[in-house]
């Protein structure tokens, strides 16, 4: 089972504190395991502060940094909503592309990147069959990768929206869910 570019949907009952009702875009998944960004977790730090660190201009739109997962917090991710390509970019679906190059950053900051963006400091891993064992533990659900919720959606109601996406809209009794 392949979850690359899919969203991850914990289940009410999480252990891991850290996944809360987290919602995680799958980036890379492969035999050696998998890498994903959190959506729904905002920082106490705004991207005008990492673009005064950083010496850039600041972006013609003020964003709060997510924190994508427990891993190197020190790394940073730019998802963006086109396909176009930076010095260090990945493109996941037609119509979204992970960047993690200054490059990106330098042209938000100009001014010049008019598409939807999202700055995440660190990540979430998984080792091999890590992901898949927690997934057949009903740990997680799936669904495709969804621009509107990604973008357009408030991080406190992604979970809800995600679980919608998948036509579960009562939260309540979801647990123990089984995968078919």
């Amino acid at each position: 089972m392949n979850v690359n570019n899919q969203i991850l949907i914990a289940l009410p009952d999480m252990q891991d504190e850290r996944f809360k009702q987290a919602v995680i875009l799958i980036c890379e998944h492969n035999e050696d395991g998998a890498m994903g960004l959190v959506l729904n977790n905002p920082m106490d730090l705004e991207t005008e502060q990492v673009f005064n660190d950083l010496q850039l201009k600041e972006p013609l739109s003020n964003h709060t940094v997510l924190d994508g997962g427990p891993l190197k917090r020190n790394c940073g991710f730019v998802i963006h909503n086109n396909n176009q390509s930076f010095d260090s970019s990945i493109k996941l679906t037609n119509n979204l592309t992970l960047t993690t190059s200054k490059d990106l950053l330098e042209k938000i900051a100009d001014h010049t990147f008019i598409d939807q963006w999202q700055l995440i400091l660190g990540y979430a891993g998984w080792s091999k069959d890590q992901l898949e064992n927690e997934i057949a533990e009903n740990t997680w659900l799936t669904c495709p990768a969804d621009l509107d919720l990604i973008f357009n959606t408030d991080v406190d109601k992604q979970w809800q929206s995600a679980l919608a996406l998948i036509g579960i809209k009562d939260y309540q009794n979801i647990s123990g869910i089984g995968h078919a």
